[in-house]
């Protein structure tokens, strides 16, 4: 009998291994809001849609904006689908090839579109954008990406839209000009941002949208431009919204699995990596083995809800959705699961309570903070845990709720002051050794 050893399996592995080109990467992309499309007209008539999408066009949007509550299941995967195909649609126009940063975009505007990015408020910033691109003379391709990710000022317009005017022309005109000119700078602020932390937190727009965010929202209270917080969010279990999310986060690994031929091969490298930024898993590890990390943390993420009590509703389905998109640009399990355990373990001590959505968004969210983890050891999880959680608790009156990733804010002030503490006692032992 043949006995095949480790050079002759790897052998026959990567013989195996599927590449695929990126109409057909586009296609594994498709998949999830394709299917959401279908769904939203099982839950609900095609009148209930389009009514539920006016109760979102008319929705504040500010945090946290439940839009299964706000509009129902049904309008919410309409309009969660919907802002995915067009940005994919828009992202294939410029013959762009899905890597770690684009599937990340694309899973966070997807995961937000059910909790306060919609149709109709996330556009001011695409043609700041484009506009910014035209001024330096660049493609738009170029900052594609930070206008999808600049979204995370999204309800600025629609609370600028009721609220600049009396005339509806009038206030649209200004939120058009408004969110244009935070879409123009945003290029410029984020790229500078990123020194601050040193890539330490993945989610760069959310501390570099922070900063803006607060400033706008210091100015719309001195010109008596007041709003609303929500606070009103799905309190039971949606059973249908949970098969399909663990049918699909399956789904991405078996076809990781497939596509890396019938192995997880490669996986354990991927595993190691410690996810400072920039982290791309497609182009280090392949499409395949992000696949199966973005399936494995997605089926984690839920099992963590489950655990501590929770339900899938909006705020956390954007955070199960944004934590799979990242798996394709830093995070794995080995750098994130430490993180969750350590927001549950503070929360005993700050909240007593791990099951509800601050506490179980702040978790997911948290893992915006993974670097570190993957770069000084595991057992700092907790200490970020508590951290993380007790200042994103805190953060939101600071920009009123007009910024959505408030965890990468907190994130982001996180590891400019930790990671370099973390190098001066990593300095005074070295010193001390010498000694």
């Amino acid at each position: 009998m043949e006995t095949l050893n480790d050079n002759d399996v790897n052998t026959k592995i990567e013989a195996r291994k599927r590449t695929l080109n990126k109409n057909e990467q586009f296609i594994v992309l498709l998949l999830m809001p394709t299917v959401m499309l279908i769904m939203a007209f099982f839950y609900d008539t095609p009148s209930g849609l389009i009514k539920g999408l006016n109760a979102i066009r008319l929705s504040n949007d500010v945090l946290l904006a439940d839009y299964l509550v706000i509009a129902g299941t049904g309008a919410t995967l309409l309009n969660a689908s919907l802002v995915t195909l067009i940005n994919i649609a828009i992202l294939k126009k410029m013959d762009m090839k899905p890597n770690g940063i684009i599937i990340a975009s694309l899973f966070l505007l997807m995961g937000f579109s059910f909790m306060g990015k919609n149709i109709f408020n996330i556009w001011p910033f695409y043609i700041g954008g484009y506009i910014y691109s035209k001024v330096h003379n660049i493609e738009y391709k170029n900052v594609i990406i930070v206008c999808m990710l600049a979204t995370t000022m999204a309800p600025l317009s629609s609370v600028l839209v009721v609220s600049l005017s009396s005339n509806y022309i009038i206030s649209l005109a200004g939120t058009l000009a408004i969110g244009s000119f935070l879409g123009f700078i945003m290029p410029a602020v984020s790229s500078q941002i990123l020194m601050a932390h040193s890539g330490y937190n993945i989610y760069n727009m959310g501390y570099a949208g922070g900063f803006v965010s607060i400033l706008v929202f210091a100015i719309l209270r001195t010109l008596n431009i007041e709003f609303e917080r929500n606070s009103v969010v799905l309190e039971t279990m949606d059973y249908g919204l949970l098969g399909f999310l663990v049918l699909f986060f399956l789904l991405f690994i078996s076809l990781g699995f497939v596509f890396n031929g019938f192995s997880f091969s490669g996986y354990k490298k991927l595993l190691g990596r410690t996810g400072r930024l920039v982290t791309d898993m497609t182009r280090l590890d392949g499409f395949a083995l992000t696949l199966v990390n973005m399936g494995s943390l997605g089926i984690i993420s839920i099992i963590y809800v489950i655990v501590m009590g929770g339900v899938l509703n909006g705020p956390v389905i954007a955070g199960i959705l944004t934590v799979v998109g990242f798996a394709a640009f830093g995070k794995h399990i080995k750098n994130s699961v430490p993180i969750l355990v350590g927001v549950a373990v503070a929360s005993f001590f700050i909240a007593k309570d791990a099951s509800t959505t601050d506490i179980l968004i702040s978790a997911l969210f948290g893992t915006t903070l993974a670097p570190i983890v993957g770069e000084y050891g595991m057992i700092y999880g907790i200490v970020l845990g508590f951290l993380h959680l007790s200042l994103t608790l805190n953060l939101g009156v600071l920009h009123g709720g007009i910024h959505l990733y408030n965890n990468g804010l907190s994130g982001g002030i996180i590891a400019t002051i930790f990671v370099p503490m973390l190098d001066a006692l990593k300095k005074e032992e070295k010193d001390a050794l010498r000694e």
